[in-house]
């Protein structure tokens, strides 16, 4: 069933129309954006609470396409990202290089397909269950399909995952 489901939505992936979103002259559409530090409730994700600081980040997104209303129907994210993960009970640390490209597709029915390459994090709750819980590095192509109830599946892997809580831990 789950083979099925991804070649349906391989098939939903080149299919996606693009609607050309307003771009600057010369740059394709790319604006600088950014990710906050953060901190991550044990039991979320770890069974043990996570910071995340921001070491260096030059990130932009795009939106080459998007619906009727406005509302994204495909986004780009790329630019270097390194960010050091502490588990704040027993203060072990380590910085990952999550330098790396996402695409994200926005489905009409709140479905959310993302495209990662190369280095890129992926939280995913300690409750999901499509895929196991854990705060991941990954290294390689991925696609990550999030649910409308929230639920997260990885059905592509082609590459590794660190498992940040258990590194931490």
């Amino acid at each position: 069933m789950r083979v099925v489901k991804v070649l349906g939505l391989a098939a939903v992936l080149v299919g996606v129309g693009a609607a050309p979103a307003a771009a600057s002259p010369g740059n394709g559409g790319w604006e600088p954006t950014s990710t906050p530090p953060f901190v991550i409730p044990a039991g979320a994700v770890c069974s043990f609470e996570v910071k995340g600081d921001i070491v260096r980040d030059r990130e932009r997104m795009r939106t080459p396409a998007t619906y009727a209303d406005g509302s994204p129907k495909v986004q780009d994210f790329e630019g270097v990202l390194v960010i050091r993960y502490t588990n704040t009970s027993n203060h072990k640390t380590v910085v990952r290089d999550a330098t790396g490209s996402i695409r994200v597709y926005y489905l009409p029915d709140g479905t959310k397909i993302q495209q990662l390459k190369g280095n890129n994090a992926l939280p995913v709750k300690a409750t999901n269950t499509g895929f196991p819980g854990g705060d991941y590095i990954t290294h390689g192509d991925f696609v990550v399909i999030d649910h409308p109830d929230h639920s997260r599946e990885v059905p592509v892997q082609l590459g590794t995952m660190e498992n940040l809580c258990k590194t931490l831990g």
